[in-house]
């Protein structure tokens, strides 16, 4: 019983479920600025962690699937289609954009393990005073609790989380002639290449 309770305990400390904060391109600061003729693009990698979004961020580096913000200047006469008219380029490279929904499926937090927590409620404080020893079942409201929350707030977060891959994903986004658009994409990449677009 005490390996269980010292193993839940780690689970506990290590794995708890984590809220989900929104990138805001908008407000990204973005230093790596590219030209090719009349469009421009600036990106940002590391908009995960940067956001505080760690729980997501640690899945992004062990899938190899990157999550990058992009902001895309169109200073030219006619509208252009990301991925059609206009296609990312990874160093020399041109590379396929992944749908938000296989984003979300591969960095998605993980709402089933935290049904683990419910091994602590048969756990049972005993407190043994003059030879009496009285067993309070602690672990009825202990277990079912910390195993509601986590599940709570994963299954939230992950809901925001897949609405913001859904709606600012750039994918098939038209940037009309004169304007500039931020938004995010995903990339299989090992790397942290220099992205253009051709």
């Amino acid at each position: 019983m005490k390996t269980v309770l010292y193993s839940i305990a780690l689970v506990t400390l290590f794995s708890c479920a984590k809220s989900y904060h929104p990138i805001s391109t908008n407000y990204l600061n973005f230093q790596n600025k590219q030209t090719e003729g009349e469009i421009s693009l600036s990106y940002h990698y590391g908009v995960l962690k940067e956001t505080g979004n760690h729980k997501y961020a640690k899945k992004e580096d062990a899938k190899n699937v990157k999550i990058v913000a992009l902001r895309i200047t169109n200073n030219s006469e006619n509208d252009i289609v990301i991925g059609k008219d206009k296609m990312v380029y990874s160093g020399n490279k041109p590379i396929t954009l992944l749908a938000p929904e296989f984003v979300f499926k591969e960095l998605k937090q993980n709402v089933p393990i935290y049904l683990l927590y419910l091994l602590l409620t048969p756990m049972q404080l005993n407190v043994t005073n003059n030879g009496v020893t009285n067993s309070t079942p602690i672990g009825l409201i202990i277990g079912p609790a910390i195993t509601g929350l986590n599940v709570g707030v994963a299954a939230s977060a992950n809901t925001k989380f897949k609405t913001e891959l859904f709606t600012h994903f750039l994918n098939g986004k038209t940037i009309p002639a004169g304007e500039t658009i931020t938004g995010l994409i995903g990339i299989a990449e090992l790397g942290y290449n220099p992205l253009t677009l051709k």
